[in-house]
């Protein structure tokens, strides 16, 4: 079941139901049920893997708060690293270790061997929200929850359970205490943004799937010319950030609709001016937890310019290792690493500030635009380990993305229809830059036009056999 399946559209009328009609226990335990059947459509024998992780950080965070000795609370905090970590471990990268292990010691693997291996579906996300609620009551900024049931909610609740946004218990578990009726203006915003979410999939993402697959397929990589290769990694970049913005957004709006609230998890990545200030756009909830939970309690910035290169370098190659098992992921977080390394060196040696403003003049205007083109064409490079299955595969697109060469006899040919589709995707970058730097805001009647256009085209372009969202093997 996803949000795009005709099937989700029956299960969420009666969620909605459920949750704004029954008696509010009644109600909280209904979603529960209504979560963990939701997870169990794709794969019932991983529910057990929620309810392990939930039972153990709810014990956890129970005694956390009834121990008062530091030994004794970070054998508890242990605890809780080892079997969330542990199980994210034994689940998602079991097979890549296995495949290093025998090309390090020159070894091969039997054909055989994790040929029929499944990552849970959705285990980075609920692992990382899991964590997040023994550390804050470890840190003394959280009291446990008073009731399984409701943990266990805020752990398996549908909308973000499988892609995000990483919503932390601090956030969501106190929403829980008491039903809030959303407003009029709440439910319209709701509506809006589910709907904005499906088009950027349906419209725009599985639009330019097939586009990106040619581009990235191995046998057609050193056909491409340099227009071809940058056309492939800046249509990856709409296809991601439709997508996974596309889920975010739903997952939003079926909150409001519930009367609850998540935290924004993208704000027009692309118009970023530098890598820092990207990733306060990019998928904000995982950055914020990358911060919190890892590059802060490694030291941060408060020891010097090698230690904080350190740190940010560990924070982004463990960041691209949450992303997916292969060493291509490795090298994409080590490259923005080095870029935020060099971006902040570079920053102190000019004296530049490290959240730039809105521009002024002509002249900071064209600097402005400079520093986002440099940043689009940067993050667009390390996008290309992102997607490509292997590194050779990467290299090689990298390659012809500054080869400045035609197109080589046979190429396929481009169809430039697939740019099309990513003008949404470009509108909303620039009606967000319309709005940070000149304040001017999106009336209700342009979202109410902009919601009727949406619809018919997603009548218009409905397909039945749709890809998966990206993120969903994260």
């Amino acid at each position: 079941m996803s949000f795009d399946s005709p099937s989700f559209w029956l299960f969420l009328p009666a969620a909605l139901a459920a949750w704004r009609f029954l008696p509010f226990a009644a109600a909280k335990l209904c979603l529960l049920i209504a979560s963990l059947g939701f997870y169990a459509w794709w794969d019932v024998r991983f529910v057990g893997l929620i309810a392990v992780s939930s039972i153990v950080d709810f014990a956890v965070g129970a005694r956390l708060a009834r121990t008062a000795g530091q030994g004794a609370r970070r054998a508890l905090l242990l605890v809780s690293l080892t079997v969330n970590l542990g199980l994210l471990a034994v689940f998602k990268y079991t097979p890549f270790a296995a495949r290093s292990f025998a090309s390090l010691t020159g070894g091969e693997l039997q054909s055989w061997a994790f040929a029929d291996w499944i990552i849970p579906v959705g285990i980075s996300f609920y692992t990382f929200q899991t964590l997040s609620y023994t550390i804050d009551i470890y840190r003394g900024q959280l009291e446990p929850a008073p009731r399984f049931t409701d943990f266990f909610l805020y752990v398996a609740f549908f909308p973000q359970l499988v892609a995000g946004p990483i919503v932390r218990a601090r956030q969501l578990l106190p929403q829980l205490e008491r039903r809030c009726t959303p407003s009029l203006q709440r439910i319209e915003l709701g509506v809006y943004r589910i709907v904005q979410g499906l088009f950027l999939k349906m419209c725009v993402a599985d639009v330019v799937a097939p586009a990106v697959g040619r581009a990235f397929d191995p046998d057609a990589i050193a056909s491409l010319s340099t227009l071809a290769a940058w056309t492939g990694a800046v249509l990856f970049g709409v296809q991601i950030f439709a997508d996974f913005a596309g889920y975010s957004g739903i997952a939003i709006g079926i909150a409001m609709l519930l009367g609850l609230r998540f935290p924004e998890n993208f704000r027009a990545p692309y118009i970023a001016r530098g890598l820092s200030e990207f990733w306060t756009r990019w998928h904000i909830t995982l950055s914020q937890w990358l911060r919190d939970y890892l590059y802060v309690p490694l030291g941060g910035n408060r020891g010097g310019g090698l230690f904080t290169s350190r740190n940010l370098l560990l924070t982004m190659l463990l960041g691209g290792l949450w992303h997916g098992a292969a060493w291509t992921f490795v090298v994409w977080g080590a490259l923005h690493g080095i870029g935020l390394v060099v971006e902040r060196a570079a920053r102190s040696a000019l004296g530049l500030p490290r959240a730039p403003g809105r521009p002024r003049g002509l002249v900071g205007g064209l600097r402005a635009a400079l520093a986002m083109g440099v940043t689009f064409a940067f993050v667009h490079v390390c996008g290309v380990f992102f997607r490509a299955e292997t590194f050779a595969d990467a290299w090689a697109f990298v390659g012809r993305m500054f080869a400045f060469a035609p197109a080589a006899e046979g190429a396929p040919a481009w169809e430039w229809r697939f740019l099309l589709a990513s003008l949404p995707v470009a509108l909303m970058h620039g009606a967000q830059l319309v709005r940070e730097w000149f304040g001017v805001r999106t009336t209700g009647y342009v979202r109410a036009l902009s919601v009727g256009v949406m619809v018919f085209l997603l009548v218009v372009l409905h397909r039945a056999e749709r890809p998966d969202f990206i993120y969903f093997q994260f």
